[in-house]
């Protein structure tokens, strides 16, 4: 439900704030860092914090439901700068499931070919680069299957897809997997 969250009264003093044309000025000249860094500089703690990822978390519910798109392109950056150039479980899975193929016999797949414990058992023994997750590894094995099904099998695709994600020489740093997926 369009501006419903679990304290519906912070978006009742959210329109109040809009009531008056210097109100709107005010907003309209405010942005996120700085309040977050005037509040740092006069030792806003974990409480403030918390209280700011509350408001944000409310905001964001608003964005979801009004422009999911902007929403997910957000998260994606949220998350790399919470985990860097890495795969989330959350976000591994809702890639994967995006992911679709048509075989070379014309059957359809949507989803994940293989578990991230399946990927697991494959690759094990294998290197990767410091910092790849498992997740990475779900993403970029599911990728590379929907990719090349129609003429490779499983084995096949796995080597490819490890030699390709994994094991590449001129790619220098971890995170090849989340760099191409976030084109």
């Amino acid at each position: 439900m369009l501006h419903q969250s679990r304290n519906p009264s912070s978006w009742l003093s959210i329109n109040r704030c809009r009531a008056s044309a210097q109100a709107a000025q005010i907003v309209d000249n405010m942005d996120y860092k700085s309040l977050i860094k005037s509040s740092a500089e006069k030792g806003g703690g974990e409480k403030v914090m918390w209280a700011t990822v509350e408001v944000t978390t409310e905001a964001m519910e608003l964005l979801k439901e009004l422009a999911p798109e902007k929403y997910e392109c957000y998260m994606r950056k949220l998350s790399e700068a919470l985990y860097g150039k890495h795969y989330s479980e959350e976000i591994a899975l809702a890639d994967v499931a995006k992911m679709h193929s048509t075989g070379a016999d014309g059957s359809k797949h949507q989803g994940a070919h293989w578990t991230v414990e399946q990927v697991e058992t494959a690759w094990s023994g294998k290197s990767f680069p410091a910092g790849t997750t498992k997740s990475d590894r779900y993403v970029a094995a599911n990728a590379t299957w929907h990719d090349l099904r129609k003429k490779f099998t499983d084995t096949q695709v796995l080597d490819a897809a490890y030699l390709f994600w994994f094991d590449d020489e001129d790619w220098s740093e971890s995170g090849k997997i989340w760099e191409y997926m976030s084109l």
